[in-house]
């Protein structure tokens, strides 16, 4: 069986991305960003916290993580997570969208996929 995420150790210390913000009459204005070592830190500290409530322990730290997505998926990345992250509240209250609630339906809906 193939496993379904791969951790790699990243390929730079950089970290760089854009904050997309949507203009009045449906533009689109980007801005640069490199995020610091705190940065990092803070974002990892929020996984953490998300993990532990839905009873899951922490990932390690330093690695990049990636999802193998099965060879006979026809769905591209933004269809692809649309259906784990449509699957997941479903049948949930609103209340209920907390991590501890959203881990069972998460994993079903990523089983799914590697089902036979």
């Amino acid at each position: 069986m193939l496993r379904q995420a791969k951790r790699v150790r990243p390929a730079s210390p950089d970290r760089f991305g854009f904050i997309a913000r949507r203009l009045p009459g449906g533009g689109e204005q980007r801005q640069p960003f490199t995020l610091t070592e705190a940065d990092l830190s803070s974002i990892n500290d929020d996984i953490d916290v998300f993990l532990a409530e839905a009873g899951i322990p922490p990932r390690p730290r330093g690695f990049d993580w990636f999802i193998r997505r099965p060879s006979d998926c026809e769905l591209d990345d933004d269809k692809f997570w649309g259906f784990i992250w449509a699957a997941t509240p479903e049948g949930l209250p609103e209340n209920g969208l907390r991590p501890s609630t959203m881990a069972g339906p998460a994993k079903e809906a990523m089983a799914s996929f590697y089902r036979d």
